[in-house]
């Protein structure tokens, strides 16, 4: 009876994902009748999602990416770093012993582009049709097993903490790693038939976030290994705190809903990163216009100038609807700021924002005292 019941428990998620997602007892204010919002939002999602998100990311990357979308991912990831290394450079808060530090560790960060190298051996999970349960119990003893058997191994540099298909990207300090998965190339992130200066202003924008990364708050305390460690002259250290504060103190007095405003410190390291990311894409962009031998990477589109879409194209990425009751968690629990404030809060920073788009002193979007760290 006792393995029964613990056995039910554990595969609650997989037997009845309405229960969990759908109740309209959710203690979650604003939750979703699923029985009204249609049987499209009531996927389940399988237990052992490792094993199903890598082994069939396998033919989602056949289909979708394949080695030609890594090669151009690799070059744009190529063209980022060094618009982030330039930037480093140039800065004239920062001493040139800290910079050789910063150069040190951005030329070690490893990247992890689409797919992984090797992909695991699944051939021993036995798969039957029509036995949803066991499928997922098996797929879990895989998993288990595996996570014991790297007990006392060395560290496995080339593991993956996402699987192919999934739309998201991350930075790993303690790896030192930016890792893009496959799903992430896709509109609107990326679009192959779009020019560019969209793209830069979306899948740009985003590699420039997960670069800034490793040299925000938390991430600047690792060194180029992945290890603990203080590389930044004091001084620097403290003209590094100074900015960021700005940047705290900034996002703190935006209002999310009512009368709830954002969490500066909370939302310091993702509001660093894509204040840092959207300058270090914007510039990379300007320098392949100016290496543009042809003229057409500076051509408008439309009517709208290469920086004026940049700039649409970060809006469509953020561009999302929330209601009320789910803002007030996600501005308790949520270390990114809204949509809104991921795209407002950058550009009211940006002179270049202000140029393309003729904005004056004064208005919304030229921030009095503008934030400006990387």
């Amino acid at each position: 009876m006792g393995s029964s019941w613990l056995q039910l428990r554990t595969s609650r998620t997989t037997l009845k994902p309405r229960a969990r997602i759908c109740a309209k007892s959710s203690p979650l204010p604003g939750a979703v009748d699923c029985a009204k919002a249609g049987r499209e939002a009531c996927t389940s999602q399988s237990g052992g999602c490792g094993i199903s998100g890598e082994a069939l990311g396998q033919r989602y990357v056949e289909t979708t990416f394949g080695a030609e979308g890594k090669q151009r991912m690799l070059k744009m990831v190529d063209v980022l770093e060094r618009s982030l290394d330039n930037d480093i450079q140039n800065l004239s808060w920062m001493s040139d012993e800290t910079k050789k530090q910063a150069k040190i560790k951005l030329q070690a960060i490893r990247n992890k582009i689409g797919y992984p190298d090797a992909y695991r051996d699944y051939s021993s999970v036995v798969i039957k049709p029509g036995d949803l349960m066991g499928n997922v119990e098996r797929a879990d003893e895989f998993e288990a097993k595996r996570q014991v058997a790297r007990i006392d191994k060395p560290l496995d540099r080339k593991e993956w903490g996402m699987t192919p298909p999934t739309v998201n990207a991350y930075y790993n300090g303690s790896f030192n790693e930016i890792v893009f998965p496959a799903g992430i190339l896709q509109p609107p992130f990326f679009d192959k038939t779009m020019d560019d200066a969209v793209n830069f202003g979306g899948i740009g924008l985003v590699i420039g976030h997960e670069l800034t990364h490793g040299f925000d708050d938390q991430g600047r305390k690792f060194d180029p290994q992945g290890n603990l460690r203080d590389w930044w002259t004091e001084q620097d250290g403290k003209e590094f705190e100074k900015r960021v504060s700005c940047v705290a103190d900034e996002y703190s007095n935006f209002v999310a809903v009512d009368n709830m405003k954002l969490n500066g410190r909370l939302t310091l390291g993702e509001n660093t990163a894509d204040n840092g990311g959207a300058r270090i894409a914007l510039a990379a962009l300007e320098r392949l216009i100016a290496e543009d031998k042809t003229g057409k990477e500076g051509q408008s589109i439309d009517g709208y100038t290469p920086e004026q879409r940049f700039f649409l194209g970060f809006g469509r990425v953020w561009c999302e609807k929330q209601r009320p009751e789910y803002l007030r968690v996600q501005v308790s629990t949520n270390p990114h700021s809204p949509g809104r404030y991921r795209v407002d809060g950058v550009v009211q920073n940006m002179p270049e924002f202000q140029k393309a788009w003729g904005c004056k002193t004064g208005q919304p979007m030229v921030a009095e005292n503008a934030c400006h760290v990387w």
